[in-house]
């Protein structure tokens, strides 16, 4: 009986995101996310944002580290996790106070150029 249990964890934990020491259900990853988001954005395709953002954010405020965008877009990213359509993610950054979404966009470009400019070793 034991070991079937044990199996059955197992098998659990292995076809899905089960946590079979905690009995709870993993998020997915934001990084995939994230990363996927970034990836389209690299070849110009922005399915997050309207162009009045992209046009507006890209001149918002002073310059931005890479360390700093890396985090502001993680921890918009973690918000936006809960909502599985791209429409309902699109709406959540709608409700974003103006100052802030101008910051994350700015900040996802700036994470785009670097993902982009690393690629490429020829420009370097």
């Amino acid at each position: 009986m034991f070991l079937k249990l044990i199996e059955i964890r197992t098998m659990m934990a292995s076809s899905t995101n089960f946590n079979p020491d905690t009995n709870t259900l993993l998020k997915k990853p934001v990084t995939n996310e994230m990363k996927s988001y970034i990836n389209l954005a690299s070849s110009g395709h922005f399915p997050l944002f309207f162009n009045e953002w992209l046009s507006e954010g890209v001149n918002h405020g002073e310059p931005l580290s890479y360390r700093v965008a890396n985090r502001n877009v993680r921890e918009v990213f973690k918000n936006l996790s809960r909502h599985r359509t791209q429409e309902k993610k699109k709406t959540a950054l709608t409700s974003l106070n103006d100052k802030d979404r101008k910051l994350f966009v700015k900040s996802f470009i700036k994470v785009v150029e670097h993902n982009v400019l690393k690629d490429m070793k020829t420009l370097h």
